[in-house]
């Protein structure tokens, strides 16, 4: 399924642009650090639940996260 690779990247990308560690972000989506690892690393099917607290932690809406066009940072609205 090309949706969870992209999904994958996608997050790791902005994960990373947001120098965060993955326990800062899980924490941040109220995921477990384990969850987030298994949806970096493609080893899962995540739940949509999980799909849509990464993205209200972003800002992004959950196609983007499923798209192959990578967010940009200008597109990150993370609210704290």
């Amino acid at each position: 399924m090309p949706e969870i690779k992209n999904l994958a990247d996608n997050i790791a990308k902005i994960r990373k642009n947001m120098k965060e560690t993955q326990e800062q972000f899980a924490a941040h989506c109220d995921l477990g650090t384990g969850t987030l690892n298994l949806m970096e690393n493609q080893r899962t099917d995540p739940r949509l639940s999980s799909i849509q607290k990464v993205a209200a932690y972003t800002g992004l809406t959950v196609p983007e996260l499923l798209s192959k066009e990578k967010p940009n940072n200008e597109q990150i609205h993370i609210e704290k």
